[in-house]
């Protein structure tokens, strides 16, 4: 296993899709990553940029429509989804320790609950592409971001949330009956 040290935090290669990436070694990378415990109230939304200007007005002007968090760097974003349970991400392709494309990636993988979005200033199809193969991304949006399109990309991207919740929410109400079901039947056949 290859490792690097950046600043003070480690990093490990993890191949994807046969592409090396390198991921922080100090994450705890969940296994059966748990898909939120509720739904109710403002959808939980990091945005990840390396521009605090960016981030400033991202929080300025969603801070009443959402329950914003921020962060400036991969490994800070990636330390805030799991006890914040952050349900849509959104990232920008363009940063200087690792691409929005590698972060999402690295979600898709460690968080799948989570609704992806890039973040783009560029208008070529590659990082696009790379979005939707790689990061299996919900959507892209084009910087500079306009606040109606992120409004409506993330209130679709809620409603998949609150759907996949429901839908894991009914499989383990019906795996509950079923093993109360198994029960009982063992109990009359042994009786």
């Amino acid at each position: 296993m290859d490792s690097l040290r950046i600043s003070e935090t480690f990093f490990e290669t993890r191949a994807y899709d046969g592409i090396k990436h390198f991921v922080p070694m100090t994450l705890n990378h969940p296994k059966n990553p748990a898909i939120p415990h509720e739904m109710e109230g403002k959808p939980r939304i990091l945005y990840l940029d390396d521009d605090q200007g960016n981030l400033d007005s991202f929080r300025a002007n969603f801070r009443d429509r959402f329950e914003v968090f921020t962060a400036s760097n991969p490994v800070k974003a990636y330390n805030l989804i799991e006890p914040e349970q952050i349900q849509i991400a959104i990232a920008d392709h363009n940063m200087p320790s690792m691409s929005g494309v590698e972060f999402l990636e690295s979600l898709s993988h460690d968080f799948p609950h989570v609704q992806r979005i890039l973040l783009t200033g560029f208008t070529e199809m590659v990082p696009v592409v790379e979005a939707i193969n790689k990061g299996r991304v919900f959507g892209v949006l084009t910087k500079p971001f306009n606040i109606n399109e992120i409004a409506v990309m993330v209130g679709e991207a809620w409603n998949l949330c609150k759907d996949m919740f429901e839908k894991e929410r009914s499989i383990r109400q019906l795996t509950r009956q079923n093993q109360q079901f198994e029960f009982i039947l063992r109990q009359r056949l042994l009786s």
